[in-house]
């Protein structure tokens, strides 16, 4: 048996948001939360590859009192391996059924706070800020998954899982001048929402 996760039939979405087709929408975090509803677990087997379903993703990008950006490459021992050797300013990951809270929505932050803390060891967090909705059609991997973007103002973190991420500190001018690098779709889309 696989983990359970979270997972928004896509029709649902498409009711919801006229602007589906785009790779970033802005929709107020009550609305998504209403989405956020219709959502259930699913096992992840099952609906990997299944456009069925948008598997629900919080992505995360931080900011330090600097203004630096946490820039992440994945190794080759990082579980995705369609995201191995990628460079990614996001930190996020599957709602799982163990993160069951009263609500979806309390069941949202309980995943996301899960997610960051498995793989974050953060100084002095200050908030974290909706930024809007990822749905990126272009990639096999994004397909089947809907990012929510938020920003997180910290003094600073460091990476746990140091075997499956190489980490640095980068302004965004830096971040969006790098040359011949592979950056995950939802980089790519964040760094231009955020």
């Amino acid at each position: 048996m696989s983990e359970q996760i979270l997972a928004i039939p896509t029709i649902k979405i498409v009711e919801k948001i006229s602007s589906f087709n785009n790779n970033f929408f802005k929709i107020k975090f009550s609305d998504f939360v209403e989405i956020l509803e219709s959502g259930n677990f699913h096992e992840r087997d099952e609906i990997e590859n299944d456009y069925n379903y948008k598997q629900i993703i919080p992505y995360v990008v931080f900011k330090n009192y600097e203004g630096k950006v946490l820039v992440l490459k994945r190794t080759q021992n990082q579980g995705e391996k369609r995201l191995h050797n990628k460079i990614s300013i996001g930190i996020g990951g599957h709602i799982n059924k163990g993160d069951k809270g009263i609500t979806m929505e309390q069941t949202f932050f309980n995943g996301m706070d899960r997610e960051i803390n498995e793989e974050l060891w953060i100084t002095n967090s200050y908030k974290y800020v909706y930024k809007g909705i990822i749905n990126d059609n272009t990639e096999d991997v994004s397909k089947v998954h809907l990012g929510v973007l938020f920003v997180g103002f910290i003094d600073s973190a460091k990476i746990k899982e140091e075997d499956n991420f190489e980490s640095t500190w980068m302004k965004k001018e830096e971040i969006v001048n790098l040359k011949d690098v592979n950056f995950e779709g939802w980089t790519e889309i964040a760094i231009n929402n955020m």
